[in-house]
């Protein structure tokens, strides 16, 4: 948990002198059972997504890395944890109510953030992430990309999620950067190869701060290869 934001960062910034770093701090809890999920929490979510997208307004943010994801299923565990809800099918109907209240003020505040990239990674269950519902990976946005996970030679990790909304694939496996202290450690994750994409899009605009979401995507794809192992894996080239 301490190491993942800076391992991160690290990645996000690496190479390029002009890239000025702004946090967004999201901690989940590492005890067992995790807290209660509540409606109160759920709206408590919701609006600070909406600050946390009014913050990186005020200050100007380009690109946003966001190397996390989760689900309704995560919110029906936790339900399950505590004994709440009588039934499974009762359990599945209050985590989903909690979950369209957090998705959609995500979606609506990266929607209201035109001018901002948002780079999403896809996960690291091996599964479809389109079916699986993560946020915000699946979200279809102009100025929203989903990253998934290949290693240095460009070959599909064991561990990436698939599905239609990834759109580029980056090096997930064994990435080496930066922890708390100053070590440099190597760690594996689409946590890992989302910030690649993160870093290629801010030394676009480094180059040319004039550039918008849409176009910085476009350079992104037409750069992109086409994945020896399969052709719908679109490989980012960071030259």
């Amino acid at each position: 948990h301490y190491s993942h934001g800076p391992h991160v960062a690290g990645i996000a910034a690496a190479g390029n002198p002009a890239a000025k770093i702004l946090a967004a701090r999201m901690s989940w809890s590492h005890q067992s059972p995790p807290p209660v999920p509540t409606l109160e929490r759920s709206r408590f979510t919701a609006q600070m997504y909406r600050d946390i997208v009014d913050y990186f307004k005020k200050n100007n943010v380009r690109v946003v890395n966001m190397s996390w994801r989760y689900n309704s299923a995560s919110i029906e565990g936790a339900l399950m944890a505590h004994g709440i809800g009588k039934t499974p099918e009762e359990r599945m109907q209050m985590a989903r109510e909690m979950f369209e209240i957090e998705k959609q003020a995500l979606y609506d505040a990266i929607k209201n953030a035109p001018e901002i990239l948002f780079i999403a990674g896809s996960g690291n269950e091996n599964n479809d992430a389109n079916f699986s519902e993560y946020i915000p990976a699946t979200f279809d946005l102009p100025n929203l990309i989903t990253i998934g996970a290949v290693d240095s030679e460009g070959k599909k990790t064991t561990f990436t999620t698939e599905g239609a909304s990834v759109d580029f694939y980056a090096n997930g496996y064994e990435v080496e950067s930066f922890v708390p202290g100053g070590d440099r450690l190597k760690m594996s994750g689409t946590s890992m190869a989302s910030p690649q994409a993160a870093n290629i899009a801010a030394k676009l605009l480094a180059v040319n701060p004039k550039l918008k979401p849409a176009q910085i995507i476009k350079l992104i794809a037409e750069a992109s290869e086409a994945s020896a192992e399969d052709a719908k894996i679109r490989l980012i080239n960071p030259k």
